[in-house]
């Protein structure tokens, strides 16, 4: 079965967004890129819900027109197809997430259509954010994964890995806690910071990667333990980062307003595009909240 990307254009980071999905589909033979266009009632586009013809979209939006030429250019015509919608943007990609395997979304905006489709696609989801680099940004280039035992950390790392493996890039594992005096990161060649003590959360992080790091040997390993609330240590941890991957339990309202709604948080403000994997509902029926769940507020990934 093919694979397939979808991603919503248009709207505020639309064209960032059309970028990054069409490079990842470039990275695997067939995949195909469904994109979705979610138009306004009563504007040019309305009219070509559906399908549009070419002559008929590059009168109504010659932008777009544009931007889906030069993509099936890149990719192959028969590689991308448009589909135009009219109504919520929010609710219109949460429902595309169901036929995808991984759905490509903008930032930009009020935060409603984030925060909609975070708590309700059923894949995962990446929320295309421009990279901050700098000072204090250790995790520069990886691909950074939140970890903390639980299942919706374990669904994070398989989808980290398999990015990573994929596109050539080093992985860092980072857990993050209250309990922790300091950031403390380790590899095969460094520990930091210097003569301090191992974190117990290293131990953790070893039994967690381990699998992953057989599965794929190729792939470099940073572990990184983080001091803090968590959604403030993955935002540190993703700073220059080529991707940050968290897991999301699809809790209800009532848990995440104890703990902090963290893949929201992180979604809307990491410095870098920002990977919000959902557990399977099998798997939710069976943990429940996963292994890791603490009563500590926002010690712990939630």
């Amino acid at each position: 079965m093919v694979a397939t990307v979808a991603a919503g254009v248009g709207g505020a980071g639309g064209w960032q967004t059309l970028a990054w999905a069409a490079e990842q589909a470039g990275y695997q033979t067939g995949m195909r890129l469904e994109l979705l266009r979610v138009a306004e009632p009563g504007s040019p586009l309305a009219g070509l819900a559906g399908e549009p013809a070419p002559a008929l979209l590059e009168l109504a939006d010659p932008a777009l027109s544009r931007a889906l030429s030069a993509t099936r250019t890149q990719l192959g015509g028969h590689r991308v197809h448009l589909r135009i919608q009219v109504g919520d943007p929010g609710t219109a990609l949460a429902a595309a997430s169901a036929g995808a395997d991984l759905l490509v979304i903008g930032s930009g905006g009020d935060g409603h259509t984030v925060r909609r489709i975070v708590h309700h696609a059923r894949c995962p989801v990446v929320v295309v954010r421009p990279v901050s680099a700098g000072r204090g940004a250790p995790l520069a280039g990886h691909v950074v994964v939140g970890v903390d035992g639980s299942a919706a950390g374990r669904a994070a790392l398989e989808f980290g890995f398999a990015y990573a493996d994929e596109h050539r890039l080093p992985v860092a594992a980072a857990h993050v806690s209250a309990r922790t005096a300091d950031d403390f990161f380790s590899d095969e060649v460094t520990v930091s910071p210097h003569g301090a003590t191992e974190p117990p959360a290293l131990q953790l992080l070893g039994a967690e990667v381990e699998p992953w790091m057989l599965r794929y040997p190729r792939s470099r390993v940073r572990r990184a333990v983080l001091n803090g609330r968590v959604a403030d240590g993955l935002r540190r941890a993703g700073l220059g980062a080529h991707l940050l991957v968290v897991g999301d339990k699809h809790r209800g309202l009532l848990a995440r307003t104890r703990t902090g709604d963290v893949p929201l948080t992180v979604a809307r403000r990491a410095g870098c595009p920002v990977a919000v994997v959902p557990i399977g509902q099998a798997e939710f029926d069976r943990t429940g909240f996963g292994q890791a769940e603490f009563d500590q507020g926002e010690g712990e990934l939630p």
